[in-house]
């Protein structure tokens, strides 16, 4: 009889926990929710930025991208309200910069805005951020609308 309510009470509490812990997805959703985003056919993952040395110039914002359409989109622009300055930022191999004015989005193809390749740069930071940190950022699309996004400081990608 006391192993049965142990069983009772092991199986009642388990429940419990499962339901407080679906009812804290759904009032508070997790970071998993936050990390995509859809915007038509175009699909955002994971979107984070390095946590930033300080007194660094910029800082950039890495994610992958899908256009899963079938025509090609451009990202043309994106802001946010903790920078002055939002651009597309491309380093090449001899470390010259270059601006691009937007970055064009294969239909089918992913792509990833990464230190090898286009990324997002932020210019001066009107707060400190650090690791755990999270901003706002609007990525334009152009004719296809604005999509907003919470980016994420982290030492490295993945959360």
């Amino acid at each position: 009889m006391r192993v049965l309510k142990s069983l009772i009470v092991l199986a009642c509490s388990g429940a419990l926990f499962t339901a407080m812990a679906a009812g804290a997805l759904v009032v508070a959703p997790g970071k998993a929710q936050a990390h995509s985003y859809k915007l038509g056919d175009i699909a955002v993952g994971h979107i984070w930025a390095p946590t930033p040395e300080k007194g660094a110039a910029g800082l950039p914002v890495y994610a992958p991208i899908l256009n899963n359409g079938n025509t090609a989109v451009r990202l043309v622009g994106a802001s946010s309200p903790v920078a002055d300055q939002v651009r597309f930022r491309l380093v090449q191999k001899d470390d010259t910069v270059q601006w691009p004015q937007s970055v064009e989005l294969r239909p089918g193809k992913p792509f990833s805005l990464a230190a090898w390749h286009e990324h997002i740069w932020l210019s001066g930071l009107r707060k400190p951020l650090k690791e755990g940190d999270w901003f706002d950022l609007t990525l334009d699309f152009g004719d296809k609308g604005r999509l907003p996004v919470k980016v994420l400081i982290e030492k490295t990608p993945g959360h």
